[in-house]
């Protein structure tokens, strides 16, 4: 099952629940994580961990083996771009990743569209490794985890005044997205070893966007403290930097994940909430 990082279970968390629940799985190359709510959007179970490449993790844990009334899995893969709305042919999607970098014949490439930004996002990911996925969860909605989190980040910047930067980082890597009023301005995902990596391509954003650091906010979320390097950096050259935690209302934590930080899991909110 790999290793596991943290689990969060409620006490009011019972194996006799898990076919009213629903079942939300994000995973990557070597880590995965997955959030487990009930009928009335309390959370049950948080648990994250980092496994082997190939491993098949989810066989061998039984809360995610177990049958669940809606399954939503997003893959957190590097290949990836956007593609306006006016210009896509689905035809075409394995080309518009060709122009940007080499795929191996064992790739398959997939297409979730944005409707808010006008956008799909185009994708690509091992055809085994989603076969292997699709047997075990028969049904299940499948995006990339890209989708889910544009999705919300356009619908909370609709209703704000202000344009942001949002920064999420996982696993050592890091997505940088400038909004205004629900437009997307600037998107990428770059990987990063030290601090200063993540300093340099945030600041990227706000190049790229035309926007100062001192008068536009960054919003955090993802794998990051204040304590760390990564905030110390950021907050020294960004004038309001802020974490960015899931709608209240929308889902409703518990006592054992209250005490861990929101933040940490707007990906897995932002994935249970979407579709």
């Amino acid at each position: 099952m790999g290793v596991v990082r943290y689990d969060i279970t409620e006490a009011s968390f019972s194996t006799s629940t898990k076919p009213n629940c629903e079942l939300s799985i994000l995973t990557g190359m070597d880590s995965s994580s997955y959030l487990i709510a009930n009928e009335n959007q309390e959370v049950q179970v948080i648990r994250s961990l980092v496994h082997e490449g190939n491993e098949a993790w989810w066989s061998t844990d039984e809360r995610v083996t177990a049958s669940y009334r809606k399954v939503r899995l997003a893959w957190l893969g590097g290949t990836q771009t956007l593609v306006p709305s006016r210009l896509y042919n689905g035809d075409e999607r394995r080309s518009y990743l060709e122009r940007l970098t080499v795929l191996s014949a064992s790739e398959t490439v997939l297409a979730d569209p944005v409707p808010e930004l006008n956008a799909f996002l185009v994708y690509a990911i091992e055809q085994e490794r989603l076969d292997q996925w699709r047997r075990q969860f028969i049904g299940c909605r499948f995006y990339h985890v890209l989708s889910p989190v544009l999705h919300h980040l356009a619908a909370l910047t609709q209703r704000q005044a202000r344009p942001a930067v949002f920064a999420y980082i996982k696993d050592q890597f890091l997505m940088v997205a400038g909004l205004e009023r629900g437009q997307l301005l600037f998107c990428n995902i770059f990987p990063c070893q030290a601090a200063k990596d993540f300093l340099y391509f945030t600041l990227l954003a706000y190049e790229q966007c035309q926007w100062k650091p001192d008068k536009v906010p960054l919003r955090l979320f993802g794998e990051v403290l204040s304590d760390s390097e990564i905030y110390r950096l950021l907050f020294r050259y960004i004038r309001e930097v802020t974490f960015l935690t899931p709608a209240v209302g929308d889902l409703r934590f518990g006592p054992v994940a209250d005490e861990q930080p929101h933040h940490f899991f707007y990906d897995l909110a932002s994935l249970h909430l979407y579709h």
